[in-house]
């Protein structure tokens, strides 16, 4: 019997019954056990949902041939699963823009196949009983269709029992965990593809190759689920070849160091994955390529580690915008491999004016990377550095010039797969100098030139899956550092940051993005004044001007100036922002956020009645939370979003000023 899919031209009243009776007994088969009154029950709802709308039935089949537009799509009958859901797994389409005036071409062909994709979407969901198909019905307009997609959901069958045999090399509660099957869970058939693969994995990681097949006995509307695993001999690491070996510009032990497969041991399909990202991540090779060779006889696996070498020079400039820095060039020369050792170097410059063409900053340091210190899997970097600052505070208004010369010395070390540890020794010699734009201020500066010796213990955690284009995961950093005592110089305090982003899929296209930061600087040792004026507090004077914390600027606090607050810094600092980044079309978003924030000159100063939110036309004092938010449009790019900002304050400042859409531009994420 010709197996009929809808009731639309050229197709009869008769023919859509002999489909549904058709689709009926083929439902009751499958259910097996649905008993005789729930299959005449079936029966009977699909025969009169197919019945019911009879005018709108004999209305299709009156339809010419010349219809070929599709006004809209719908679905009757859905009840259970998102409509968003099923329209994705269609090729038929209704219009999706607004002012579009051409709809699209309906496809008799397609229909077919998406009657077959409601079923698949409708099976993940565990309605493995559901019956659709569909009736095309005339639109508003002369030569445009609707579809109409019936569906009988049908009871949604749950997972039940979950049965494993042949499982003597892992526990069976350590298998189970790793599974998408859960019990109570509902039914959905691809689990069993994605299971099999994972238990496999996982008996890859432990030298096995195993046979797994999956097997399921349906009980009414329970679904027990078996896998039968053979598991087979177990397997070790052979000898890994290197054919190119003579084509390379660095030694044999430069690669075989970064190699976590042992002759012997056993096989783990972890350690050849990471070897393949411990070569790349040296920064040598564009292309690793680690062919497996088994011989089932001796239960070894042997490789041929094929590798493409990169360019061992390069030179990167860029130039770039944003609110604070208007002109942003940087520049960089460097070599990967040192006279053939593997060691990198580098040489790189920044250059930044304002919006009035006033010199920022400009820095140029060289480093030196050893990727293997002391013969361990310990990162080493030497640093040479020279920064020139300029710092225009707008309470009192002056100019402070900074010049810095240094030297540090990092070691990190990477701890499992997502966690770094840095170990940072800085030393830097300044020399500082002010200018008073303001004749009623006198010069205030007390210190022309200091030293400071810092040590720095970082604490990383990076899970995000993309470093500017992060769509999941989060990133915290903890930073402890202590300045003077007994590493000597003229500064002593001690500092602690800490730092964390969340990234939040909400649904297709959404993301939250949440962020906090907080951090306290504590100065001991000798009472040494780096800048001293009515406004400036004492214990914040012990601290160097670019040592104390500052917030404000398209990445913390959006609506003020790049580290406008406070104006002479200060010592406690907390941070929160919530964004929500909405894809709008293509690559063009949205994005609409809440910024909060101070700064404070010590602990007496945080009162917990400033995080108080409030709209008003009160004014806040310097200890107030400053709350600002705002929205902008983002336009999404390889290397980063490029962004522009309209903020509000939620208050006016100390002056009375009240700031409303205060335009910023920016590249890259705020977070």
């Amino acid at each position: 019997m010709p197996r009929l899919r809808h009731s639309g031209p050229g197709a009869s009243q008769h023919d859509s019954l002999e489909w549904a009776r058709a689709r009926i007994r083929k439902r009751t088969l499958v259910a097996g056990r649905l008993g005789p009154v729930r299959t005449a029950l079936a029966r009977f709802a699909f025969v009169v949902m197919l019945l019911g709308p009879a005018p709108l039935a004999r209305a299709a089949t009156s339809l010419p041939n010349e219809l070929t537009s599709v006004a809209g799509v719908r679905f009757e009958g859905r009840r259970h699963v998102n409509a968003k859901d099923l329209k994705k797994a269609l090729k038929t389409r209704a219009s999706g823009h607004i002012l579009s005036r051409q709809m699209p071409v309906l496809r008799m062909d397609f229909l077919g196949a998406d009657v077959q994709a409601i079923e698949d979407v409708y099976h993940q969901h565990g309605y493995l009983d559901v019956a659709a198909g569909y009736e095309l019905v005339p639109g508003h307009d002369a030569g445009t269709v609707i579809v109409r997609f019936k569906i009988i959901e049908g009871r949604q069958t749950h997972i039940g029992r979950i049965d494993l045999t042949g499982v003597t090399a892992i526990q069976g509660d350590a298998l189970r965990r790793l599974l998408f099957a859960k019990r109570h869970k509902a039914f959905n058939p691809y689990f069993l593809v994605a299971d099999t693969a994972k238990i496999a994995e996982a008996y890859k990681d432990r030298g096995y190759f195993p046979s797994v097949h999956a097997v399921t006995e349906r009980h009414d509307f329970s679904m027990n689920v078996r896998y039968d695993v053979t598991e087979g001999q177990r397997f070790r690491f052979g000898e890994v070849r290197i054919p190119d070996l003579d084509k390379l510009s660095v030694n044999e032990h430069f690669v075989r160091r970064e190699l976590l497969i042992k002759p012997d041991a056993v096989y783990r399909s972890t350690r050849v994955q990471q070897s393949v990202e411990h070569l790349y991540e040296t920064g040598m090779f564009d292309q690793v390529q680690m062919t497996p060779l088994m011989d089932s006889t001796a239960a070894r696996v042997e490789f041929d580690l094929g590798l493409h070498e990169r360019r061992h020079r390069w030179v990167d400039a860029g130039i770039g915008s944003g609110t604070s820095e208007r002109v942003l060039a940087t520049g960089e020369w460097g070599h990967r491999s040192l006279l053939g050792s593997g060691r990198q170097g580098t040489v790189d410059g920044r250059l930044a004016l304002d919006g009035q063409a006033r010199f920022l900053l400009s820095r140029i340091e060289t480093t030196l990377l050893e990727p293997w210190l002391f013969a361990t899997r310990t990162r080493g970097l030497l640093t040479l550095y020279y920064v020139n600052q300029h710092d225009r505070p707008t309470s009192p208004p002056r100019l402070i010039e900074s010049q810095s010369r240094g030297v540090s010395f990092q070691v990190s070390r990477q701890l499992g797969r997502y966690a770094t540890l840095a170990l940072t020794q800085d030393n830097a010699w300044v020399t500082q100098s002010q200018v008073v734009t303001d004749p009623t201020v006198g010069d205030s500066l007390l210190e022309p030139s200091y030293t400071t010796h810092r040590l720095q213990l970082e604490v990383a955690r990076d899970t995000r899956d993309h470093p500017v284009l992060m769509t999941r995961g989060s990133y915290q950093a903890f930073t402890s550092e202590v300045a003077g005592g007994p590493l000597q110089g003229t500064s002593s305090f001690t500092k602690q940051h800490l730092e964390s982003s969340w990234y939040t899929p909400l649904r297709p296209g959404w993301l939250l993005a949440t962020h906090a930061r907080g951090g306290v600087i504590r100065p001991f040792g000798k009472d040494v004044l780096f800048s001293s004026d009515s406004t400036t507090d004492p214990g914040v004077a012990r601290v160097p001007v670019f040592d104390r914390f500052k917030i404000g600027g398209v990445n913390s606090l959006r609506g003020y100036d790049e580290r406008e607050l406070p104006a002479n810094g200060g010592l406690v600092l907390l941070q929160g922002n919530v964004e929500l980044r909405v894809d709008v079309l293509g690559p063009l978003g949205l994005e609409l956020y809440v910024d909060a924030g101070n700064v404070w000159t010590g602990f007496d100063a945080v009162k917990r009645g400033r995080f108080v939110p409030e709209i008003s036309s009160s004014r806040m004092t310097p200890n107030d939370v400053r709350f600002v938010f705002g929205f902008g449009p983002r336009l999404q790019l390889p290397f980063g979003p490029l962004r522009v900002d309209f903020t509000w304050w939620a208050r006016p400042d100390e002056t009375g000023k009240r700031q409303r859409g205060i335009f910023q531009f920016a590249i890259g994420p705020a977070f």
